[in-house]
């Protein structure tokens, strides 16, 4: 009678091991075992403090944080300079195995890739010095905007009117632009939030054990690219 217990209690060990191995994410080219100690393909699109050149070499916040993740495979990054296009089109058929450059959740390729989790909100505010009383609300206020980019749209929603410049840290007044730029330039930030923006990485399709890794890897990291922006932004300067 011991004999079919015993049989029967070994059955269902391996039932269950096989049913958590099969809840595990799998890859359907096999990227994350490929990856180890070997190479991670990754395309890169120029965008500051994401992603830059510096003497003709990778850098900023995103490239730090793929040299940090390859090195917790103990894998080496080749890099690939390009345009958001090209770079996705390889994606997709699986000539990268991962794609940076400042992209967010929002991205026109999201059906068509693998998209983490977002792993930073870049919150669009207005700030104002601290020498001057915070505003509470934006109608009529003239507040200053880097001109070329879509933070002075977001003022006009707002009825405010966006004064466009080509360096609003150094403007005496309301200032819209990221929160963390606006701590780092000196100014008080109000709770007046103008857009926000959820950056992520972008991987092949259908490869689920590799974007369960580097989601892991972003989750732990993500306490810290605050700081890391505004280092760049200190660099930068």
């Amino acid at each position: 009678m011991k004999r079919p217990v015993l049989i029967r209690q070994l059955l269902l060990v391996l039932i269950a091991s096989t049913c958590v191995t099969c809840n595990l994410p799998r890859d359907a080219e096999g990227t994350l075992e490929r990856a180890r100690g070997a190479r991670v393909r990754v395309g890169l699109v120029e965008n500051e403090p994401w992603v830059k050149r510096v003497n003709g070499e990778p850098a900023g916040v995103e490239v730090e944080l793929v040299r940090r993740f390859a090195a917790q495979l103990n894998a080496t990054p080749e890099w690939f300079w390009g345009n958001e296009q090209e770079h996705m089109e390889a994606l997709k058929r699986f000539e990268l195995d991962l794609v940076v450059g400042g992209i967010t959740e929002s991205t026109p390729w999201q059906k068509d890739v693998g998209l983490t989790n977002s792993y930073f909100e870049n919150q669009i505010k207005v700030g104002v010095p601290r020498s001057s009383p915070l505003l509470e609300n934006l109608k009529g206020v003239r507040v200053a905007a880097k001109q070329g980019e879509a933070v002075a749209a977001y003022l006009e929603e707002e009825d405010a009117i966006p004064v466009r410049v080509d360096d609003p840290s150094q403007v005496n007044g309301p200032v819209a632009a990221s929160e963390w730029q606006l701590e780092q330039w000196g100014f008080a930030v109000t709770d007046m939030e103008l857009h926000t923006e959820k950056h992520v990485m972008i991987v092949p399709p259908g490869e689920n054990g590799w974007l369960a890794r580097l989601e892991q890897f972003l989750h732990e990291q993500r306490t810290q690219v605050k700081g890391m922006l505004q280092q760049q932004g200190a660099t930068k300067q």
